[in-house]
């Protein structure tokens, strides 16, 4: 990758602290089995806080190698960053729901949908309406350029491939991937 996603992961992401509570009790040790340890914690508030968008463009011009790629590299990404889950949008012509998906299966068990045109405006709108997505949550775009120019009303980042360019002058940053 040319300028890495690492920096715009590490600019929204900071790791939180994860909280002990005797509420819920981890597993025991074999040695001291009577002896409770405290277990850990994700409130709630921090799970949604540490989350973010991906428009995928699934039109027939992405090759299957560049979305593995792609995918592979954000999930990497997020896990790194302790991000549990992320709101995923398929988009060729129209927008393809995947919802929160925890993020060991957006490279694995992710079945894309779509393969038409390339329409991404639709996604992004999804995105910044949804009523259960952060109001400032940023939003990663996956393409591979080929699409309509886009309006994002959020902070917002663009994955695309190697040597490739975008038919508009994006606002957010560029990222390349080889």
């Amino acid at each position: 990758m040319g300028r890495p996603p690492r920096r715009w992961f590490d600019e929204h992401f900071q790791p939180e602290e994860r909280r002990r509570t005797y509420a819920r009790a981890s597993r025991r040790q074999a040695a001291t089995p009577h002896i409770p340890r405290p277990g850990r914690i994700r409130p709630e508030e921090i799970v949604r806080k540490t989350t973010f968008g991906v428009v995928l463009d699934t039109s027939g011009s992405m090759d299957v190698k560049l979305l593995g790629k792609a995918l592979g590299a954000i999930a990497s990404y997020a896990a790194a960053r302790d991000v549990p889950r992320a709101r995923v949008v398929f988009c060729d012509a129209a927008a393809y729901d995947a919802g929160y998906l925890p993020v060991e299966e957006i490279a694995s068990k992710v079945r894309v949908r779509g393969r038409g045109g390339t329409v991404l405006q639709p996604g992004v709108r999804l995105l910044e309406r949804a009523d259960d997505f952060p109001p400032d949550g940023p939003i990663l775009l996956i393409t591979d350029g080929q699409c309509d120019v886009l309006r994002i009303r959020r902070e917002h980042a663009f994955l695309i491939p190697q040597g490739a360019s975008l038919p508009f002058r994006p606002r957010g940053p560029v990222f390349h991937l080889k």
